[in-house]
């Protein structure tokens, strides 16, 4: 009888070709780890990392109009851009909450909360009609639709003033965060050049150059990236302060603020900046009202994000939307709402450094939204190396 079992030979052979996988899945694992058990440290990096990206095209062209012995000019006009950008950013966020908190503070005094204490009472004291059909049973059916509602309306207006003091309380911690990411952004931005000297003593000349095209390309796409996310974000706020301005919902510039930040986070952040300006309408006014809101929000949504925003986009690096999905579900729980505002850049520069190399431009090609090579090659600009 022939042995059929594998000799160790064949065994040998078959754990070397599992084995780079293994290696690969372990790998993948313990850099998550890592990268969650490091955020600290990591997140203000990378944050950096990007605004210099942004910035340094204006670094350079202001440094190039200006004499050698003031060309770190360039530098303080970067930076100043930067601090002008964040302080706004920040400033803008703390007001908004603070009028949400301010607001919903007093969420029992609102219509909504006033008509149904009204409409309880109401009920509690009518008599029977002349037929009898005002029974106790139809008063506590409706005396317990009133309470869920109402209690519906309370809760939505605890968890959003929770939600807004929260904010408030994290912009206070977090302004040393925030001044550790623009020092490092000035280091970076000060240290570029000696980086490009360094590549040139360690690499070739060639290296350096297709590391500084992958690095030039990222930087355009990024800033394109922000360039869109704001148009979009000033189109969709414009709309929704219009729209509920039509209703007389109070708070639009908190509302037109919201919905222009969280354009930044995709799908997610769309889907919270319509759902927090309806529940403010449920609760400012009735049910009807803040449905008909919410119909208009929809449609807004839905005009922008698929006829609008493709056409403004154009040659951008598109993810696959599944891919958005990922990418924000693992970014958001590695680093909480900063991961899923960096999911989207994070993956747009990983398409692209990896285009570039021939090994992994299939790995590129399944992140990006694209259908062919010669598509990725197009949105990357690529010159493989």
């Amino acid at each position: 009888m022939s042995d059929k079992g594998l000799s160790p030979a064949d065994g040998h052979s078959a754990w070397h070709k599992a084995n780079p996988w293994l290696i690969t899945i372990i790998v993948i694992i313990l850099s998550g780890w890592a990268l969650r058990a490091m955020t600290t440290v990591v997140v203000p990096v990378i944050l950096a990392f990007f605004l210099t990206l942004m910035v340094r095209p204006l670094d350079r062209m202001t440094a190039a109009h200006l004499p050698t012995r003031i060309a770190w000019l360039g530098h303080v006009v970067a930076l100043a851009t930067v601090l002008c950008g964040v302080g706004l950013f920040v400033t803008c966020l703390w007001i908004a909450a603070g009028q949400i908190a301010d607001q919903f503070s007093g969420a029992e005094k609102m219509p909504l909360m006033s008509w149904l204490d009204l409409d309880m009472r109401a009920d509690a004291t009518a008599a029977p009609d002349r037929q009898g059909t005002n029974t106790e049973s139809s008063i506590l059916l409706r005396e317990t639709y009133t309470s869920a509602v109402k209690s519906l309306g309370d809760a939505a207006s605890q968890w959003i003033s929770g939600f807004a003091n929260s904010v408030i309380n994290k912009t206070g911690r977090t302004l040393g965060g925030v001044i550790f990411v623009i020092f490092l952004t000035l280091l970076m931005l000060v240290e570029a050049p000696h980086w490009s000297e360094k590549l040139d003593a360690v690499a070739s000349r060639r290296t350096n150059r297709d590391m500084q095209n992958t690095l030039r390309v990222i930087s355009e796409r990024l800033m394109r990236y922000l360039v869109t996310r704001t148009v979009m974000g000033l189109l969709t706020a414009a709309l929704y302060a219009l729209w509920l301005w039509l209703f007389g919902v109070d708070l639009l510039l908190v509302w037109g603020f919201l919905a222009f930040l969280l354009n930044f986070v995709p799908t997610i952040g769309s889907l919270v900046a319509g759902v927090l300006p309806v529940i403010y309408a449920f609760v400012q006014k009735d049910p009807s009202s803040a449905l008909i809101i919410g119909g208009g929000v929809l449609v807004i949504e839905q005009v922008i994000g698929n006829f609008i925003d493709p056409r403004v986009q154009g040659q951008q690096v598109s993810v696959s939307p599944l891919v958005v999905l990922i990418v924000l579900a693992l970014w958001g729980w590695l680093w909480g709402i900063i991961g899923t505002v960096l999911a989207v850049p994070i993956t747009i520069t990983v398409i692209i450094a990896f285009s570039h190399f021939d090994t992994l431009r299939p790995i590129a090609l399944f992140l990006s939204n694209e259908t062919s090579m010669e598509d990725l090659d197009r949105i990357a600009n690529t010159k493989r190396f």
